[in-house]
């Protein structure tokens, strides 16, 4: 029965190397008649049925291995963690203002606004990463699902409405990934056959989150009957250690709401500032924080605030993960993320910060950093003993701590972590910017892979992926209540103003409340929520498409300069001294500075298929 299932996966599914959404959608119809078997020997069965289902959350095969018979789409490709797991040295968050590959591939060129097809088909068609790719097929698997599950014979009614659950909240997030990437497209809600019309139009964007959110209620009440509006208990034995704890669950069905009415709301997708869509996304996202909340979700301590990216299995902050097994320091998927300085793995790229996305970290006392007129600001006024030229990372916000590795940080294995030059511009032997490549910005990231490295006591961990976590509830929350009633009046029936929401997660990490200058009004208040998110949702998939599109701030963060960080060691002749530093910041060179054409909203399709779009209106190409 194992060959039938593997089979049945290989015929009902799209074809994986298929390049492109008409494409896909014509394989998508592809259905084998001399197979001999009945859909009955699959659907029947529990067990058949549910080996069926839940390939949709692993893949067989191997990393780029597109002749792989046994490998089958699944929807981690859409994991941001695991779609950065690649020999590609390629992140979403490379594509930003807000870091660098240190090694160029293929991020470079989409920040300059140019698309040779290639970014393209990185994201959307490549391996077994594909967005397009897979998520058609992972959407017609929850459709023959849906449409199959009575013939189910030895199943209780809790297993049948857990699958019902999986099978909308699965559909309803693959199409709404896909809408991040490449904007409004055929909602997809039934099993199409060769006779069904495949060349679908979009829909309008109001329609499509609508069909989302719906499916997302949906899963949400078959998850209540199901008795999964959590897996595992909120606490005592059993706590995060569901044999299932991979799979989502209700409050991830009320969260993933929550997130599809804010991108909604925002300005992308509002042009016309409805206020009304604001209120919608309030109001979801205080149901979701609050469903969360009740089911014993809650914000780890400061101390354990790294344990939701990398050292546990599961955290109680994570509404929905996927942890991987452990990794060590030469494992070939962490090219994207661990530079050659640490992995000693030749093809290494790894993760720079620039400095305009480092100088987003308040002082400790609450006074933006972003601008210039900001950094003259807390020079004259902050007492966190911040100082730009000489001390400019004393008195700063302690996330900065967990996510950037900055000249002089303790490294565990290599010191204090050396990114300075001396006077003449020659480099110490022992400097981490002797690697190559090394960073071209003077920073290194290590949110995602924190003490892992060849030199380190951590010489092998596991990493857990935080697809949605409490953290982004409260923030979601704060920004569609500022929006819809101001930054100090609580949406209707909510216990906590945008303003409060905001300083439950600064309060976590040991930061004051906003500054009061910046409570006073929604024009006020909103660039300082906007700076919460970069800093709490920082590599977790989320700078792409919220600042840098989803709020339309992209024409402005990458038309701008990007910066690194200088460090020179001024007294490095004078021993016994204590080191003194001056830093200075420089424009990074002309082949790594951004561009921006308004096309970059959204992903391009592949040129070569466009042409056997008939319906189907194709995005801009860039």
């Amino acid at each position: 029965m194992k060959k039938i299932i593997d089979k049945i996966l290989r015929i009902s599914m799209v074809l994986a190397a298929t390049a492109t959404f008409t494409s896909c959608l014509e394989d998508y119809l592809d259905r084998d008649p001399g197979t001999g078997f009945s859909e009955k020997d699959v659907f029947s069965n529990y067990q058949n049925f549910k080996n069926y289902f839940y390939s949709i959350y692993h893949h067989g095969g191997t990393n780029g291995d597109d002749g792989d018979p046994a490998k089958t789409p699944h929807i981690k490709a859409f994991y941001p963690f695991y779609w950065g797991l690649n020999d590609q040295k390629l992140s979403l968050e490379m594509v930003t203002d807000m870091v660098e590959g240190c090694r160029i591939l293929y991020s470079q060129e989409p920040k300059r606004g140019e698309n040779s097809g290639e970014f393209a088909t990185r994201v959307g068609y490549y391996g077994d990463r594909k967005k397009v790719g897979y998520g058609w097929p992972v959407i017609r698997v929850c459709n023959m699902v849906l449409e199959n599950i009575d013939m189910l014979e030895d199943v209780t009614d809790s297993e049948k409405n857990d699958f019902l659950g999986q099978a909308h909240f699965v559909r309803a997030f693959v199409h709404f990934e896909l809408f991040r990437l490449y904007g409004t497209l055929p909602y997809i809600d039934q099993v199409l056959g060769s006779d069904d019309e495949w060349d679908l139009p979009r829909l309008e964007v109001e329609e499509f989150i609508g069909r989302v959110t719906d499916d997302l209620d949906t899963a949400y009440d078959y998850f209540r009957k199901a008795g999964v509006v959590r897996r595992d208990p909120a606490s005592g034995t059993g706590h995060l250690n569901a044999p299932d704890q991979d799979k989502p669950n209700g409050v991830t069905a009320k969260a993933f709401k929550s997130r599809a009415l804010l991108y909604l709301a925002s300005p992308l997708n509002n042009p016309g500032n409805e206020i009304r869509l604001w209120q919608e996304a309030a109001t979801a996202s205080w149901e979701a924080l609050q469903i969360a909340l009740d089911n014993g979700y809650a914000l780890l301590d400061f101390n354990d605030y790294t344990l939701n990216f990398y050292g546990a299995t599961y955290t109680n902050e994570q509404i929905w993960g996927y942890s991987f097994d452990n990794m060590p320091y030469s494992n070939s998927g962490l090219q994207t993320y661990l530079p050659y300085v640490f992995s000693n793995d030749t093809y290494s790229s790894g993760q720079a910060p620039t400095e305009n996305f480092v100088s987003r970290f308040e002082t400790v006392d609450g006074y933006p950093l972003s601008t210039q007129a900001e950094r003259e600001i807390a020079a004259r006024e902050s007492t966190s003993g911040w100082d730009e030229r000489n001390n400019p990372y004393v008195g700063r916000d302690p996330r900065l701590d967990v996510i950037v590795i900055y000249n002089q940080k303790p490294l565990d294995g290599y010191g204090n972590a050396s990114l300075y030059i001396y006077p003449d511009g020659s480099v110490p032997g022992n400097s981490l910017l002797y690697a190559d490549p090394t960073t071209p910005t003077g920073y290194f990231e290590c949110k995602r892979t924190g003490k892992l490295a060849r030199n380190s006591s951590v010489t092998s961990q596991r990493f857990t992926d935080p697809i949605i976590r409490l953290a982004e509830l409260y923030l979601n929350y704060a920004e569609a209540a500022n929006e819809a009633y101001g930054p100090n009046v609580p949406a209707p029936g909510a216990a906590l103003t945008a303003v409060e929401a905001v300083n439950v997660i600064r309060h976590r990490a040991g930061m004051p409340d906003v500054l009061t200058k910046f409570t006073g009004s929604t024009d006020d208040f909103r660039p300082r929520i906007k700076n919460e998110r970069t800093i709490e949702l920082c590599f977790e998939g989320h700078h792409y498409f919220c600042d840098i599109r989803r709020w339309k701030d992209a024409p402005e963060l990458m038309s701008g300069r990007v910066y690194g960080i200088q460090a020179v060691y001024v007294n490095y002749d004078r021993p016994g001294e204590t080191p003194v530093f001056e830093y200075s910041r420089y424009e990074l060179p002309s082949n790594r500075q951004v561009a921006w054409k308004n096309g970059m909203y959204y992903v391009p399709f592949q040129k070569s298929d466009l042409v056997k779009m008939k319906n189907y209106v194709p995005n801009e190409s860039w």
